[in-house]
């Protein structure tokens, strides 16, 4: 019993040498393997940093450049505006140099139109006859169209033609310009003076193409060209007059073809 317990103890003594082995190796490499993490955790933690300090740089470069264009975009709206005032004050200074020479132009139009009226009050208008002799015209509109009935009625058919002319001539836009048209186209006819007959008959057809006196002026207008040798106006004028049947169009328009032949 006593040699049992005797070997007990030895085997106990023998083994814990082993184990106190056993326990300190695991410690070492349990101290390695915390020695490495902490490396890489060390490693880990400077590329964390360098990533914060690299993204702080980042940001304050891009406030920076945000700081930039803000004041670029001011500087450049502060020289838009500039320009916007200079380019109003010079508009506005046109326009007043505008205003101004309208007001000029005004004037002196004004000016123009009083000279030409006292001019005409004054001395009237001067108009030659046929025979050289000169008279004066009433400056009034409805004293120079009394005028043309007075020289109507006393048949002085010179005077009544140079005041149907200045009449024309001064008032075209007056209703009553179709009738003393007409009526100066046949005075001209009864003078033989043809060119200005065709001359006016023209005119008159320009204004008036459906006028009352059409016909007749058409007519006139064929006579007087056959006359003085114009033999296109002439044969187109009674050719115009022989379809509407109107007088002695088609004898007229059989001499005007014979007399063109010779």
């Amino acid at each position: 019993m006593k040699f049992r317990i005797i070997c007990l103890i030895a085997a106990l003594i023998a083994f814990i040498p082993t184990t106190g082995f056993v326990c300190a190796t695991r410690v070492e490499k349990m101290e390695a393997d915390i020695s490495a993490l902490q490396l890489q955790f060390t490693e880990i933690q400077k590329r964390v940093n360098n990533d914060q300090t690299k993204l702080t740089e980042m940001i304050l470069r891009a406030d920076q450049k945000l700081e930039e264009l803000g004041s670029t975009q001011d500087q450049t709206h502060d020289r838009v505006a500039q320009q916007n005032i200079q380019l109003a004050l010079e508009l506005e200074q046109e326009r007043a140099e505008l205003a101004a020479m309208r007001g000029r132009l005004d004037v002196q139009q004004k000016t123009i139109d009083e000279l030409q009226n006292s001019l005409q009050t004054v001395m009237g208008s001067v108009a030659s006859t046929s025979g050289g002799n000169s008279i004066i015209l009433p400056s009034d509109q409805e004293a120079l169209y009394a005028f043309i009935d007075e020289k109507r009625n006393a048949n002085d058919k010179a005077a009544q033609k140079a005041a149907i002319i200045e009449f024309i001539k001064r008032y075209p836009t007056d209703t009553r310009i179709e009738a003393i048209l007409s009526e100066l186209i046949m005075l001209l006819s009864t003078e033989n003076a043809h060119t200005d007959a065709i001359s006016y008959s023209t005119r008159y057809l320009q204004l008036f193409p459906k006028g009352k006196s059409r016909n007749e002026v058409i007519y006139i207008m064929g006579d007087s060209g056959l006359k003085i040798g114009n033999c296109d106006l002439s044969e187109k004028s009674f050719q115009t007059l022989e379809a509407l049947r109107y007088r002695d169009a088609s004898a007229r328009l059989k001499d005007a073809k014979a007399n063109c032949k010779k």
